[in-house]
């Protein structure tokens, strides 16, 4: 391919994330490099390294992209006055999206890190949705609708016990035993019983 001429921009930026995903998904991470990037779109590796640093640069940009993705889904949320409909809407937007992703385990590994490492963004996505799910409980405690308890623990123990909705690695493997309308029971299942242990009473 001829070599094209390139600058810093997010067109660029975009077009480079755009094929780091392709490869993810058609060679997977070991064999995505930065030199197969730059073949693809005919630049120079330089323009990658300019506007990413390294590898690790791009994946953590491919995560990006994603999280915010499910950031502006459950931004979406906030003005539920209800804190229980609150979390069930959440829940359900999060699961839509890791199954609208089904076609790409690749991302869905990128999002939980490599190599036990998760990508810098993967990880402030986390850290805003344990404190989203602080606020929820705060206003659901408030409100009266949950039993009064340490809010910090409480979102935690609330990550734990709808892993299996949050992990998109763990969506992706429960695609292959369920089918998506009972998944979606699933996660109402595990909301119900998230909710009943918010409510109650000592």
């Amino acid at each position: 391919m001829a070599r094209r001429s390139w600058h810093k921009s997010a067109d660029t930026r975009a077009e480079i994330i755009d094929e780091a995903e392709l490869q993810l998904q058609a060679l997977g991470y070991a064999n995505m490099t930065i030199g197969s990037i730059a073949k693809a779109l005919g630049m120079s590796p330089a323009n990658i390294f300019k506007n990413f640093g390294n590898k690790a640069g791009l994946i953590d940009a491919v995560a990006l992209r994603w999280v915010m993705e499910i950031d502006a889904a459950i931004e979406t949320t906030a003005d539920i006055p209800s804190a229980s409909l609150r979390l069930r809407a959440m829940a359900h937007l999060i699961l839509e999206i890791h199954l609208a992703r089904d076609k790409m385990p690749v991302r869905m590994a990128i999002l939980i890190g490599l190599d036990s490492t998760p990508p810098p963004s993967a990880l402030a996505f986390f850290h805003r949705l344990l404190r989203r799910l602080e606020k929820l409980i705060d206003d659901g405690v408030a409100d009266g609708e949950f039993a009064p308890c340490d809010v910090e623990v409480t979102a935690a123990a609330v990550c734990d016990c709808l892993v299996t909705i949050l992990d998109p690695a763990a969506v992706f493997r429960g695609l292959s035993l369920f089918t998506v309308e009972e998944m979606t029971k699933k996660c109402d299942h595990l909301v119900d019983f998230v909710i009943r242990g918010l409510s109650l009473r000592a």
